[in-house]
C-alpha cells in the first residue's frame, strides 16, 4: 500500500495543485463579480477596497422653492457685473466705475416743454399771515390747473412715477430733473433748500410738482422726522400750521404725497382735520405711506389717490427690477399704476432704463403703416394728475 502511494505521489500532488488552482480561480471570479462595475476612474476611486463602502457621498440638491431660486439669482446678479455694462475693452478701474450708479449716466432729455404754470397763479394763491398758500376759487383747483394732461393711445396702460423726498440734495437735483422724462413727477421734502427755485426748474422741464406730508417715524424713539411732521402729540391746530408752512414755498404745488410713517387709529381725528385743510385748498392727496388709516379717513371734495408700488426699502438693482415687473402686472390688471420711489441713484437709473423700454405710442394709421399689430410693451408714462378722477 505504501509502495503504491509512493508510486502515485506525483499524481496526487498534481491533482491537489490542480484542485487548489480551480478553487482559487473560482474564488477570485466570484469576488470580481461581486464588485460594482465602474463607468470611469472617478467611480472606482470612490470605493474602499476592504468593505466596498463609498469613500465620498454625493447627494443631489433638494428641490428648491421659487423664493429660494429667486434669492440665488439675486446673489449671482450681485456677484457678477450687469450684462449691460460688461465691456472687455475696459480696464478693471473703468469697469468698476461703469457699474456704479452715477447720475452722470442720466442723459438729458431734449426738446421738452415747460408746464403752463412755472410761477404761481395769482388767482389760485392767497396770503395768510406770513404764508403764501394755494387755494381754489371753486371751479379751478391747483391739482388740475398746475398739472398737465397727456393723451394716451388705446390699449396702452398708464404709468405714473413720483419721486418723493426730493430736493434735499440740491447739487444732484438738476441732473435728475433734466435726466428724466417730463411725465415723471416730483414730490419735494419740506426741508429741501431753496425749494421754490428747484420747483420752478422742475416745472420748466415739464414735471408736475408736489410736497411731502411727513408722518412721524414708526421708530420715533430713535428717528426724528423733524419739526414739520404730523407729530402725534401735537394739536390739530399745530399740525395744520405745519402743513401751511410746508406749502408756503412761493412756487406751484399740486398737492401732497403722504410719505411713510405711523398713522394709528388714535391719530385719525387729528389727521382728518389735516386732510380737510388739504381738500379745502383744492390739492391732491396721494397715500404712499402703506397705512390704511389714511384711506379710512373720508373727506368730501378731496382729490386723492394711492401709491400702488412703493420703492423705498431695498435698493439692490434686482429688487428694483422685481418691483417694476410687479408694476407692469398691476398696470395690465388695473389699467394704470402709480409708483412712488426714493430718488436714490440706482433707482433713478433703473426707472429711466425701464421707461425707455416702453413701446412708442403709435396711432392706428401709424401702426398699419409700420405693420404693427400689437405693441410689445404697451405702457405709457403719464404725470401723476392723469391717474386721478375726483
Amino acid at each position: 500500500m505504501l509502495k503504491t502511494l509512493k508510486q502515485q505521489q506525483g499524481i496526487i500532488l498534481a491533482a491537489l495543485a490542480a484542485l487548489a488552482a480551480i478553487v482559487a480561480v473560482g474564488y477570485f471570479s466570484a469576488v470580481k463579480r461581486s464588485e460594482p462595475k465602474y463607468r470611469n476612474k472617478v467611480e472606482e476611486m470612490m470605493f474602499e477596497e476592504g468593505n466596498k463602502s463609498p469613500k465620498y457621498v454625493i447627494t443631489l440638491p433638494d428641490k428648491k422653492s421659487p423664493q429660494e431660486l429667486k434669492e440665488e439669482r439675486r446673489s449671482r446678479e450681485a456677484a457678477t457685473p450687469d450684462k449691460h455694462s460688461v465691456d472687455d475693452g475696459l480696464t478693471p478701474q473703468q469697469r468698476v466705475l461703469n457699474n456704479m450708479p452715477l447720475l452722470v449716466k442720466l442723459k438729458p432729455i431734449e426738446n421738452v416743454n415747460p408746464l403752463k404754470n412755472v410761477e404761481v397763479d395769482a388767482s389760485l394763491t392767497e396770503q395768510e399771515g406770513n404764508y403764501q398758500l394755494p387755494k381754489t376759487d371753486g371751479l379751478r383747483k391747483p391739482w388740475s390747473e398746475y398739472g398737465r394732461k397727456v393723451r394716451v393711445q388705446p390699449n396702452f396702460f398708464r404709468v405714473a412715477v413720483v419721486f418723493k423726498n426730493f430736493g434735499i440734495d440740491k447739487i444732484a437735483s438738476p441732473a435728475i430733473i433734466h435726466g428724466l422724462p417730463p411725465e415723471v413727477s416730483f414730490s419735494f421734502s419740506p426741508y429741501a433748500p431753496d425749494a421754490a427755485e428747484q420747483i420752478k426748474e422742475a416745472r420748466s422741464a415739464g414735471h408736475e410738482t408736489y410736497m411731502d406730508l411727513l408722518l412721524p417715524s414708526k421708530d420715533y424713539l430713535s428717528v426724528d422726522t423733524g419739526p414739520l411732521s404730523m407729530d402725534i402729540t401735537s394739536s390739530p391746530e399745530e399740525l395744520i400750521r405745519r402743513v401751511k408752512e410746508s406749502l408756503s414755498v412761493g412756487a406751484p404745488l399740486g398737492g401732497m404725497i403722504v410719505a411713510g410713517g405711523a398713522a394709528g387709529v388714535d391719530s385719525m381725528g387729528h389727521l382728518e382735520k389735516v386732510l380737510q385743510e388739504i381738500g379745502r385748498r383744492g390739492l391732491l392727496l396721494v397715500n404712499a405711506s402703506g397705512e390704511e388709516t389714511i384711506d379710512l379717513i373720508k373727506v368730501a371734495g378731496l382729490a386723492r389717490g394711492t401709491a400702488d408700488i412703493v420703492i423705498d426699502g431695498s435698493f439692490r438693482p434686482s429688487d428694483i427690477r422685481d418691483k417694476l415687473e410687479e408694476a407692469e402686472r398691476f398696470a395690465r390688471n388695473n389699467g394704470q399704476v402709480v409708483i412712488v420711489a426714493e430718488p436714490k441713484p440706482v433707482v433713478l437709473l433703473e426707472v429711466r432704463r425701464w421707461l425707455d423700454s416702453f413701446s412708442p405710442q403709435l396711432s392706428y394709421d401709424e401702426m398699419r403703416a409700420q405693420n404693427v399689430t400689437m405693441p410689445e410693451r404697451p405702457f405709457a408714462p403719464v404725470p401723476l394728475s392723469n391717474t386721478v378722477i375726483e
